[in-house]
């Protein structure tokens, strides 16, 4: 509106520094250099520390509190008294974080339990698949049908969620098929030939085997453990924490060591969000004032800034996992991340206190190989737990196979939300993936490796940095209108890539040639 001010126009930064302590700690020192360089750029900083403190402070708060309520929880060697105090503590931050708006999360409980307890098996994994995604739908997009809308930690909580309750559907599934198979192998008629299988079928029923009655889908829905963050795990998982007999080991050097880097993502993730913040990618000076290289390079701290936070979200969630001995096998049971133990033949009954254990299962980021590997690799290290409930839930069920990698890509946009930002961020992988690809095809073989890697490695971040930009700022309309001040270049790379790698004589070519 003509002749009005924005919000922070009207603010005294003096006034505004006495607000929160801690951002005028953080920001203060550079207040005189900022001021003189320009007001708006000072005041989208400060407004970004700001709302990143705000959201982040309450995440940080409740994950400590999880963190701390594990080595608690692990007190107790009564089953049942675990799951009670597990699914009380996970309800109320539910209820804390969401109001009355914790019904959908009972509705979706309720319906999937139902499903799970009285469909016939065959049918309830595509059932509960095809409830809960309707529903988180809805679920978004409440104030079209008159109703408040939901807030973002809700939203949350109810992604996870839907994760759970399609999971366990597919665990019952996967049940019921072992024991019909297992039924089959040990009927009068069949040849004893299949001795080896029929043991594999008994340790898949004994150690991945579930049964959930109506309330322990409830229980299992509303686990403290990773309600508000993650990561993933599956009611086996949960199963076996509750029946595990390990209160008097100490766990508390796997959580210091996984937390052993954490400090550093959070100081740089302070630092650069303060430095470069996305909201400063949306003003009409950051177009104006800055070259194309420029904003094509800002897409790198951007790129930074989001890692950092989730290397520290993700790490802190899965020492919450650790304190409460959730994830917690074998290392010879070679656990995978989502999935479990997998090779079962090393499971036994023996006295836990003298096993080693690794929590691979609930091991939910990789950073090393996020920073080092190629695009496939990277997507591979991120979010792995979700990454294996994509894999056997969507992917290897998908009917179709030349689509289930762009059909994947779908779900996970859609399980993310439904802003336009994510589906531009993850439907341009499949492309990249071709184009990476044809690369490693053609080049892998005829340059040094250290040369590729580094190449291929500078790639990816300048892709995933480009596609950061979509998943951050969501909206199309600002997506687009970055991408475009770029010209595009992200998606421009793909097909000049792939061609000019058409263009290259494959390795054994040119070994026949000489």
């Amino acid at each position: 509106m003509e002749g009005s001010t924005l919000p922070w126009e009207s603010l005294d930064p003096d006034h505004y520094f006495g607000l929160n302590r801690l951002s005028c700690h953080l920001v203060g020192c550079c207040f005189c250099r900022l001021h003189l360089a320009g007001k708006t750029i000072f005041h989208f900083r400060l407004l970004s520390v700001e709302n990143m403190l705000w959201d982040d402070v309450i995440y940080l708060f409740l994950l400590l509190a999880t963190i701390g309520l594990g080595e608690v929880l692990r007190r107790f060697d009564n089953a049942n008294i675990k799951q009670s105090i597990s699914t009380a503590i996970g309800f109320a931050i539910v209820f804390i974080v969401s109001g009355f708006h914790t019904l959908h999360c009972v509705l979706t409980a309720a319906v999937n339990a139902l499903i799970i307890r009285y469909v016939s098996p065959k049918f309830c994994h595509g059932l509960s698949f095809g409830f809960s995604f309707t529903y988180i739908l809805f679920f978004r997009f409440t104030t079209v049908f008159g109703l408040p809308e939901v807030p973002s930690h809700t939203n949350a909580i109810q992604m996870l969620l839907t994760l759970r309750m399609v999971g366990l559907a597919l665990e019952v599934h996967e049940t019921a098929k072992n024991r019909r198979l297992l039924k089959e192998s040990n009927s009068a008629d069949k040849k004893q030939d299949s001795n080896t299988d029929v043991k594999q079928v008994e340790l898949v029923l004994e150690y991945q085997g579930v049964n959930p009655s109506f309330l322990d889908v409830f229980h299992y829905a509303f686990c403290y453990i990773g309600v508000l963050t993650g990561p993933y795990y599956k009611y086996r998982t949960y199963w076996d924490m509750l029946h595990a007999n390990d209160t008097q080991i100490s766990f508390f050097n796997h959580a210091r060591h996984r937390l052993r880097y954490v400090p550093v993502y959070v100081f740089f993730f302070i630092l650069s969000s303060y430095y470069f913040p996305l909201s400063y990618a949306t003003t009409e000076e950051f177009f104006a004032e800055h070259s194309t290289f420029y904003r094509i390079w800002y897409m790198t701290p951007l790129f930074f800034n989001f890692r950092m936070r989730f290397y520290s979200g993700f790490i802190l969630s899965e020492v919450a996992c650790i304190m409460a001995g959730l994830g917690a096998y074998p290392e010879e049971s070679q656990p995978k991340p989502g999935n479990g133990p997998t090779a079962l033949q090393n499971l036994s009954k023996k006295d836990r206190s003298l096993t080693t254990y690794n929590f691979e299962t609930v091991h939910n980021i990789d950073e090393y190989s996020a920073e080092t590997c190629d695009v496939r690799g990277s997507m591979r290290a991120w979010n792995m737990t979700v990454q294996w409930w994509l894999v056997v839930n969507v992917h290897r069920r998908f009917p179709v196979k030349p689509l289930r990698t762009v059909v994947t890509m779908l779900i996970s946009a859609f399980w993310h939300g439904v802003h336009s930002g994510y589906y531009l961020s993850m439907l341009t992988v499949p492309f990249i993936l071709v184009a990476e690809d044809a690369i490693k095809k053609k080049l892998r073989p005829i340059v040094s490796p250290k040369i590729f890697n580094f190449g291929m490695g500078f790639m990816k971040i300048q892709w995933f940095s480009y596609m950061g930009v979509a998943f951050s700022l969501l909206a199309m309309d600002v997506t687009l209108a970055y991408w475009k001040s770029i010209y595009f270049i992200g998606h421009l790379l793909v097909p000049v890539f792939y061609l000019a790698c058409l263009t290259i004589p494959s390795a054994k070519a040119v070994k026949s040639t000489e």
